[in-house]
């Protein structure tokens, strides 16, 4: 599989979400459904999106780790599938939800080839080969190389010197805000068991945007992430910056 293929194949996946859940009276979005693979409560957003994604990717010879479903499919190709990543977002009306796909040919992140994060509320399109793209157009990362920085934080638990923080309610898109520099920094470093709480679908495909954009990626202690699986098992803490700010953050974390 291509590049340019895993991009159609992302746009077919978003666009029958969309339909999907446009379908969805948003007093029924947030109703449990069931409890998905990943072992939290599943929306009937979250179902009926990943229903639609996985409608089209089965016509395709992937792999498939997803949160609701698990593993699906037994091909070459990995495809790290978030359907509705910011569900509370969704459920609300609050225009910051996306769908994820992060294309792998080997079993970590070190072989992904192709990440597409798509902003369901207002269509806007982030995705990387080797290069990043938001809309089609050439992204990169800020050039803050100052504490004194726009940062998105999993929570703050002290006095940093950042300039500001936010949080905004779906990891794949802060992380492509710090890719087309919109912010400077995503620091999530919630030790969950002890390796983090955001899995493998919710952040791969922004991951290797970001990177493709000149980002640094490591956990808090400065170690590569590169090396993970895509696996329903795998966490993650993550500081995503610019070479320059992402010593500082270390530090200061």
């Amino acid at each position: 599989m291509r590049e340019g293929e895993a991009l159609e194949i992302s746009r077919q996946v978003a666009g029958e979400v969309r339909k999907a859940i446009t379908a969805i009276a948003r007093e029924e979005a947030g109703m449990e459904v069931g409890m998905g693979k990943d072992g939290t409560p599943t929306k009937k957003v979250d179902r009926v999106a990943e229903d639609a994604a996985l409608e089209v990717l089965r016509q395709y010879d992937v792999r498939i780790v997803s949160e609701e479903s698990g593993v699906v499919g037994s091909g070459d190709i990995i495809v790290a599938l978030d359907p509705v990543d910011g569900t509370f977002n969704a459920t609300r009306g609050i225009p910051i939800y996306s769908v994820a796909l992060c294309f792998s040919s080997g079993e970590s992140l070190s072989n992904t080839f192709f990440g597409y994060v798509i902003n369901l509320a207002t269509g806007t399109e982030y995705w990387a080969d080797e290069a990043a793209y938001r809309d089609g157009k050439r992204i990169n990362v800020s050039k803050q190389d100052s504490l004194k920085c726009n940062a998105i934080v999993y929570y703050p638990h002290k006095e940093y010197g950042f300039k500001r923080m936010r949080i905004f309610g779906s990891a794949a898109l802060e992380i492509c805000f710090v890719a087309d520099g919109s912010v400077d920094c995503f620091i999530d470093v919630r030790r969950g068991d002890g390796n983090g709480l955001l899995r493998v679908y919710d952040v791969a495909a922004s991951l290797y945007i970001a990177e493709k954009a000149g980002a640094i990626i490591t956990d808090d202690g400065g170690k590569s992430i590169w090396n993970k699986k895509f696996t329903m098992e795998e966490r993650f803490k993550l500081v995503v910056a610019n070479e320059n700010l992402h010593s500082k953050l270390l530090e200061v974390l």
